[in-house]
C-alpha cells in the first residue's frame, strides 16, 4: 500500500462514529509506550501526524 496523502479523520469511540468513506483501515493495538505512534509517523514519513510523548500517561 502506498500512502499518498495521510490525514487524521476521527477518533471514534462508538461504531456510529466510524468513517464511511470506503477507504482501507488499519488498526494498531498495544500497550502504552510501545511505539505505535512512532510506527505510524515512520510509515508515512511525517514527524507529527500521530502524537508521541516522552512521558507515560
Amino acid at each position: 500500500m502506498i500512502v499518498k496523502n495521510p490525514q487524521f479523520e476521527v477518533s471514534a469511540v462508538s461504531q456510529k462514529q466510524y468513517p464511511q468513506n470506503g477507504l482501507p483501515e488499519i488498526v494498531l493495538v498495544g500497550k502504552s509506550n510501545v511505539g505505535k505512534s512512532s510506527f505510524v509517523n515512520t510509515m508515512i514519513n511525517r514527524k507529527k501526524l500521530a502524537r508521541t510523548s516522552s512521558e507515560p500517561r
